[in-house]
């Protein structure tokens, strides 16, 4: 097994794999011959896990913003700050924490990080 970076990247990647991989075997156990086209070649069980990248960002302190996307995209700025900001917000699970994540960095910007005059 080869090493892979230890980021939340390739612990989603393999969560997904392994979910597949468990459906999977019920599948197969319901069932193991396995689809008629895979019974005679046995592929019908598991393919190996593989990784995907699909980037990374890093913050500058303030609010630049670095990203290295596939391709060998490089960008550094507020511009990818704000890809950053979408991406994020697009990853989260319910529409009431997209709007409290994006009301606090509104506030944020509105009013700074030091809140404890308002």
């Amino acid at each position: 097994m080869k090493n892979l970076p230890a980021t939340a990247q390739v612990a989603a990647q393999q969560g997904e794999y392994l979910a597949k991989c468990f459906y999977r075997m019920e599948k197969c156990e319901q069932n193991p011959e396995g689809p008629r086209r895979f019974r005679t070649t046995g592929h019908h069980r598991f393919h190996p896990f593989r990784y995907k990248h699909f980037g990374q960002f890093a913050p500058l302190g303030g609010e630049p913003t670095a990203a290295q996307l596939p391709g060998d995209w490089v960008s550094i700025g507020h511009s990818t700050q704000w890809l950053w900001y979408s991406v994020y917000a697009s990853k989260l699970v319910s529409w009431r924490t997209r709007m409290l994540v994006v009301s606090d960095w509104f506030r944020r910007f509105t009013f700074g990080r030091d809140t404890s005059r308002i």
